[in-house]
């Protein structure tokens, strides 16, 4: 069985502590599964479509993939004075994120 990557995505001003919104969590076992949830919270967002290049996805699915976690991950995509953050999750984490969007 293929490592699941799990994060959330966060989203509010640049820099601030607090997001104003956040998704999640995601599981996804391919890169191409990351980039898509990404881009479609991008595009809610009305990021630019260039946004996305902001990060280098196959060296962080490699990254990923050598150490079997995602949870250590934690990324930034910004837009005048906006940023999209996405944060690994454990396994742990994702699952208390579950159950606490369940209640």
């Amino acid at each position: 069985m293929p490592p699941v990557a799990r994060f959330q995505l966060m989203n509010g001003l640049d820099g601030c502590y607090m997001p104003d919104n956040h998704q999640g969590p995601y599981e996804v076992t391919r890169r191409r599964e990351l980039i898509s949830a990404v881009r479609d919270q991008l595009e809610w967002l009305e990021f630019p479509k260039a946004a996305i290049r902001q990060v280098r996805w196959t060296k962080v699915w490699r990254a990923f993939k050598f150490a079997r976690s995602f949870s250590s991950i934690h990324l930034s995509i910004t837009h005048k004075g906006y940023a999209l953050e996405i944060c690994g999750l454990t396994e742990d984490e994702a699952r208390e994120m579950e159950n606490h969007n369940d209640a």
